[in-house]
């Protein structure tokens, strides 16, 4: 538990008290090995990383719109399959004999009954 205060005095704030434990800037010059003037090959090896991340970044973005384009698709050749095999079948259905028989006759052609004659030709 934390002790009690009077009013009038006010606890530091929390993130100054944990700035003071844990300096992140002086962990990270003891890190990098910086001093007062910083060194060109430190430099250079931040920027080699800040543009690899930046690749990385572009690659990342590129292969989740490639991903979105790719279900995209999928799903447009799903309904255009679906409406293929719905025509596909209603095109068998009407050009089947009984069908065609049936459409003519409410034209007013009816089946012809005789069957057909052979022309023979003679040479």
């Amino acid at each position: 538990m934390s002790a009690n205060t009077p009013k009038g005095q006010r606890k530091e704030p929390l993130f100054s008290r944990l700035s003071e434990r844990l300096n992140f800037f002086e962990w990270l010059a003891l890190k990098l090995e910086m001093t007062e003037e910083f060194p060109t090959s430190k430099l250079k090896k931040v920027l080699f990383a800040f543009g690899l991340v930046l690749i990385y970044i572009f690659f990342q973005h590129n292969v989740e719109t490639l991903s979105r384009d790719i279900t995209k698709a999928e799903r447009e050749i799903k309904e255009k399959r679906a409406s293929y095999i719905s025509h596909k079948s209603a095109y068998m259905f009407k050009s089947k004999h009984s069908q065609v028989s049936e459409s003519l006759e409410s034209r007013g052609l009816h089946r012809n009954i005789e069957p057909p004659v052979k022309i023979v030709a003679k040479r």
